[in-house]
């Protein structure tokens, strides 16, 4: 009887450990997946960002009000850029030229993204640049490893539903040349 007893406390206890395992496990996984993408440059925001870019400036005599048409539940958009893009590394600085116009009905993010053969790295990412708002610097990002040189990029436009902060399903992609300086 005793026997049984121990045999029930041994697989009592065997299981309680198990469980405690798996439950620190599950804990320390779903702590690295949030860390890992929370610093991850090429992931993509699924709200908007609180904050308006802190390079971000309201477009002066953007006197066009009216919003684009739009039908219900979609978004329209205006914009305005240069394909030409100059990096100072000295600097950690993009110039750069995005307008996102008042007649914009959505709110957009802007990434900087160089393209070596099949890889893509995102080199620049803003906050939130609202209808009325253009940008003409970038902060690099840490993660951007440049030298000097020319390179191939391009612009990858999300869009925001400024009331919702939910991320639209269509994005643009404009091609652009990189020039990186010391």
């Amino acid at each position: 009887m005793k026997h049984a007893m121990d045999k029930k406390f041994n697989l009592r206890k065997f299981l309680i450990i198990l469980l405690v395992v798996i439950t620190v496990g599950a804990v320390a996984t779903t702590l690295f997946v949030l860390l890992k993408n929370s610093d991850d440059p090429d992931a993509i925001p699924e709200f908007a960002p609180q904050d308006t870019d802190n390079n971000a400036e309201a477009i002066e005599d953007d006197d066009d009000e009216e919003k684009l048409e739009a039908s219900e539940g979609g978004g329209a958009v205006s914009m305005s850029y240069s394909k030409e893009v100059s990096i100072s590394l000295s600097e950690k600085k993009a110039s750069i030229i995005f307008w996102n116009p008042k007649r914009s009905t959505m709110d957009a993010v802007l990434q900087l993204i160089v393209i070596s053969g099949e890889q893509e790295a995102v080199i620049a990412q803003s906050q939130l640049l609202p209808a009325g708002y253009k940008l003409e610097k970038m902060d690099l990002l840490d993660t951007a490893k440049l030298s000097a040189g020319k390179y191939s990029g391009k612009f990858n436009i999300l869009y925001y539903n400024p009331e919702t902060g939910e991320r639209a399903v269509v994005n643009t992609n404009i091609p652009v040349d990189i020039q990186v300086k010391e």
